[in-house]
């Protein structure tokens, strides 16, 4: 009995570090070990925006040439597409109608009906070389659509544009988007009216810009550098090109016959196909909204 009084008057201390080492040795088995390093790839920071300052002189441009900062011919050497600058002078409403046109080396004349020297594959080139204004351009289709200058009022007048064009478009719309500011609120009436357009060349004339101007030596735009300036001003050549192939000379009465007699013609090309037992090719073709 002496000896079980002295075990249990053991000095508390010693157990209680012996308990203490106990648990720490218990607790260190749940530690996580330290996972290995990941190295992390940090890119070099882009390099700083360099903005471009856009002066104008009372004429509109930088050395009073108003047409030298709406048809720069862009650098055929860039890598991606190139940046334009709004163009200040396209937000006058009387710019359509006082703009400069014709006095360059692109032969136009803002009044009368279009001529057939404004017409021409050089003519063309110039639009896609973006060696003539986008007013310009704007003008040209105009005055093919029916749009004629009054130069005593100073405005446009849809005597005679194509009917159907002028049910939608009562004044000429800007095809090009000449202020160069692409926000939806601004650039969305020019949109539609380019794509009112596209919508009236026929399949077969889809390719007309391709055909005419390769053998002046364009061999269109690549993908990196086109731009809704570009896009547009491709799209209006390749218009103009079909309206002097097939609508330029011709009364609308004219061209009513011409595509009664084509429909006719076709439909007769059909039905002999049909009775030599040959299945007429059933190629699907883009609808057409006509003009006219």
């Amino acid at each position: 009995m002496r000896m079980q009084s002295k075990w249990w008057r053991m000095p508390t201390g010693i157990v209680s570090v012996s308990l203490l080492s106990l648990c720490i040795q218990r607790s260190d088995s749940f530690r996580t070990q330290p996972r290995p390093a990941i190295p992390i790839r940090v890119r070099s920071p882009a390099p700083p925006f360099r903005s471009i300052e856009y002066k104008l002189s009372a004429s509109g441009s930088s050395d009073g040439s108003e047409a030298e900062g709406d048809c720069d011919c862009p650098d055929t050497k860039s890598d991606g597409p190139d940046i334009l600058q709004p163009y200040l002078p396209a937000l006058d409403p009387k710019y359509s109608t006082r703009g400069s046109v014709g006095e360059e080396k692109f032969l136009l004349s803002r009044t009368g009906p279009p001529a057939a020297e404004e017409l021409t594959n050089e003519q063309m080139l110039k639009i896609v070389k973006i060696e003539c204004t986008d007013l310009e351009v704007n003008t040209l289709v105009w005055k093919c659509l029916g749009y004629r200058f009054d130069e005593e009022g100073e405005a446009w007048t849809p005597d005679e544009v194509f009917p159907k064009w002028k049910e939608r478009f009562p004044t000429p719309p800007d095809l090009i988007g000449m202020q160069r500011v692409y926000s939806r609120e601004v650039d969305q009436p020019s949109l539609r009216s380019n794509q009112a357009l596209v919508r009236s060349i026929p399949q077969d004339n889809k390719q007309s810009l391709k055909t005419h101007l390769k053998p002046l030596g364009w061999k269109g735009y690549q993908y990196k550098e086109l731009t809704p300036n570009k896009t547009r001003r491709a799209q209006c050549a390749n218009w103009l090109i079909f309206f002097r192939e097939e609508l330029f000379g011709y009364t609308v009465e004219e061209l009513r016959e011409r595509r009664r007699l084509k429909k006719e013609a076709e439909e007769a090309a059909a039905a002999a196909l049909k009775e030599e037992g040959t299945q007429p090719s059933d190629e699907w073709k883009p609808p057409v909204t006509e003009v006219f």
